[in-house]
């Protein structure tokens, strides 16, 4: 048995059939009758596969991601690099001085009475300046304070939007220590024994004291009055028998006397 080649359809068939029983099947079917399988083999050709598919989808995928990196690639690139956190600003510290504020160069000062100072405005080029107590520390409209007496006063500098301070305190000069004597009316001249006046009193006895070198008024007072007494005036009184201590206070000093 030989393969014929049909020369109207192409197709291999058996020599056994006088005609292309592929051609009568296709005729058979396009005249609408059943289409008869013949026991010939249909031998078919296999197209070439198309990479034109692929091609377009990967056209379509680069398309993409150009449209994805122009559009969004500012953002993906911050995602991983960080940058788009937004910067870490440290919170104002509440001490820290606005520029421009109202601000004096001292917010202390330590006077004596007759000392001058000069407090500097910054922040306004004018301002209203006051004391709180001007018989402690007084103040002109230049900021220059004087000390007048001790204790303590508050220089304060005012504007229309805001004020500031100045804490003034006024100590009371050292002053030297007088040359101060005890004396007696009976003995002006009064011996002393370790630094105190020493002296001798009989039971009965009253004479009066007084500090010599001073005009300031004399605080007197005993240790015991049971035993020796003394008035304001410094009039002294041996009311018992027994040692007493007499202590004077003046001009900050005191002067202390044995009494046997």
């Amino acid at each position: 048995m030989n393969l014929l080649k049909c020369p109207k359809c192409g197709e291999m068939f058996s020599d056994s059939y006088k005609e292309c029983p592929f051609c009568e099947e296709d005729e058979a079917y396009l005249a609408g009758g059943k289409k008869t399988r013949a026991s010939g083999r249909r031998v078919e050709k296999q197209k070439s596969p198309s990479i034109l598919g692929p091609a377009l989808v990967v056209v379509l995928f680069l398309l993409a991601a150009f449209l994805v990196y122009t559009f969004l690639g500012d953002k993906i690139v911050s995602l991983f690099d960080g940058t788009d956190k937004p910067p870490v600003v440290d919170p104002a510290d509440p001490d820290d001085t606005p520029s421009g504020a109202l601000t004096l160069d001292k917010s202390e000062l330590m006077m004596t009475p007759g000392e001058a100072a000069v407090l500097t405005l910054s922040g306004a080029e004018s301002c209203q300046w006051s004391s709180s107590d001007s018989k402690v520390a007084g103040v002109d409209e230049n900021g220059t304070v004087t000390a007048v007496a001790a204790g303590t006063a508050t220089i304060t500098a005012s504007t229309e939007d805001a004020s500031v301070a100045c804490v003034v305190t006024v100590a009371k000069k050292d002053e030297p220590k007088k040359d101060l004597k005890l004396v007696a009316s009976v003995n002006p001249n009064l011996s002393k024994n370790g630094g105190a006046y020493d002296f001798g009193m009989s039971v009965g006895d009253e004479f009066t004291l007084s500090v010599e070198g001073t005009d300031s008024t004399v605080t007197w007072s005993s240790s015991d009055s049971a035993k020796v007494t003394i008035s304001d005036d410094g009039t002294i009184k041996r009311v018992a028998s027994g040692e007493v201590s007499i202590t004077a206070t003046v001009d900050g000093q005191t002067i202390k006397a044995i009494v046997r």
